[in-house]
């Protein structure tokens, strides 16, 4: 818990300090969002050993947003989600978890001044990943996520968000995962594709 709180801490501040630099006296928005992400699964390296699934879960990030113009927004996230792995097929490997962390930047399209107010964005970034039960070989990948959702005003500074965004990461991801003393089970995923929802408050500052 600890060691995820030390990543989680210094990116989300890193989110905060970029997109604040970057605001020049422009209007800046801020939002917790929690959520529910898509599940994963591994492939073992060995042959005829099958692999191994997790099942979708909750997520939460904090994501900073600037006005570019009044119809579009430079935004900044960091999204965290945490999978569980369990040996449900035969794979000899013992369960561990993964944390599948996101930082990404990109832009939002959003037109008009309605209470109503849907978009589309899309941003680049970097994937981070961690397991604890196993070990990564490859704990960062690039990354890019497409998304559609619709804020609403409840007060003049605040409003409400839901969205649903598809995540891709473009590189392999290996998980050596414990299958007793001294023994491993190599487990492999060629790119990494999630959708995930996302709900949460919108302050504008």
């Amino acid at each position: 818990m600890r060691g995820m709180l030390n990543r989680i801490v210094p990116i989300c501040i890193a989110v905060a300090s970029f997109s604040t630099a970057m605001a020049q006296g422009r209007p800046v928005t801020i939002a917790p969002l929690f959520g529910w992400r898509g599940g994963a699964s591994l492939e073992a390296d060995l042959p005829g050993t099958p692999g191994i699934d997790a099942e979708p879960s909750a997520s939460f990030g904090l994501e900073v947003d600037v006005a570019t113009r009044p119809d579009a927004w430079l935004e900044a996230f960091y999204d965290h989600q945490t999978l569980s792995f369990d040996d449900d097929h035969g794979s000899g490997a013992a369960p561990f978890d993964l944390a599948v962390d996101y930082l990404q930047v990109g832009g939002r399209y959003q037109p008009g001044k309605e209470a109503f107010r849907p978009y589309v964005s899309a941003a680049l970034g970097l994937t981070f990943y961690d397991a604890n039960g196993g070990s990564v070989s490859n704990s960062t990948g690039w990354s890019g996520s497409i998304g559609g959702g619709f804020d609403t005003s409840i007060s003049r500074r605040v409003s409400f968000r839901a969205e649903l965004r598809g995540y891709a990461t473009f590189s392999d991801t290996t998980v050596a995962g414990t299958c007793g003393a001294g023994c491993s089970v190599r487990l492999t995923a060629s790119g990494w594709y999630q959708l995930g929802a996302r709900i949460g408050l919108v302050f504008h500052l």
